[in-house]
C-alpha cells in the first residue's frame, strides 16, 4: 500500500500554481514535498491519500476562483 503518484502528482502540480500565484519559492515547494513524502506508516498513508483527495479538491476550487477573480480583475482594468 502506497501514495497513489498520479493523485500526489495532480495536487503537487494544482497546489505548485497556487504557491507560484502567492509567491512561494521554488525551494519553499520542494521543502513542502519532501516533508510529505516522509510519511511512513501504513496508517500514516492512508490518511495521507485521503487528505490528498480533499486537497486536490480544495486546490482545484482555489485555481478556478483565483482564475475567474484574475479575468474579473482585467475585465474590470479595461473598462476603468
Amino acid at each position: 500500500m502506497g501514495l497513489d503518484p498520479k493523485k500526489v502528482r495532480a495536487v503537487q502540480l494544482n497546489l505548485e500554481g497556487l504557491l507560484r500565484l502567492l509567491g512561494g519559492s521554488e525551494a519553499d515547494r520542494e521543502k513542502f514535498w519532501e516533508i510529505q513524502k516522509g510519511v511512513t506508516t501504513r496508517l500514516e498513508v492512508k490518511i495521507l491519500n485521503s487528505q490528498l483527495d480533499a486537497m486536490a479538491a480544495q486546490a482545484k476550487v482555489l485555481q478556478t476562483s483565483a482564475k475567474e477573480l484574475k479575468d474579473a480583475a482585467q475585465e474590470v482594468a479595461k473598462r476603468g
